[in-house]
């Protein structure tokens, strides 16, 4: 994650802001999903930053554009998630090509089909053994 650019000055903007107290530690299931999310997001980035994608498309429900995001930013904000602190704001890359991007559904169904073409099909379920 890029250095704070008011990292320790004293005319911080940030100062003037309330400290925000009403943000909710994570759950024990929260955090067993985002350690999961973790795990597939450097899954994802071995087996498909190879093949020149460079993370993560998603449509903003707030401004109802794409937004880009690379693995490594990925990985920062589930990082700082689970480290129980507020995630920051990260900037676009300027002029993202959609085309190094795909859906978190896309990596899910490669990362699948990956798994499966080297080790086969196996039981997903208990009851299926």
């Amino acid at each position: 994650m890029p250095l704070d650019p008011f990292a320790d000055d004293p005319n911080d903007p940030a100062s003037l802001l309330e400290p925000d107290e009403d943000y909710p530690p994570v759950s024990a299931e929260e955090r067993e999903a985002l350690e999961s999310d973790l795990v597939n997001v450097r899954d994802f980035k071995r087996v498909l930053e190879p093949r020149g994608i460079r993370g993560v498309s998603m449509l903003c429900e707030d401004c109802e554009e794409m937004h880009f995001y690379d693995w490594g930013i990925i990985e920062s904000n589930i990082k700082t998630l689970l480290d129980q602190q507020i995630v920051p704001v990260h900037e676009p890359g300027a002029q993202p090509n959609p085309e190094h991007y795909v859906t978190w559904d896309y990596c899910l169904g490669y990362a699948d089909a990956m798994d499966f073409a080297f080790n086969g099909l196996r039981p997903r379920f208990p009851w299926q053994r």
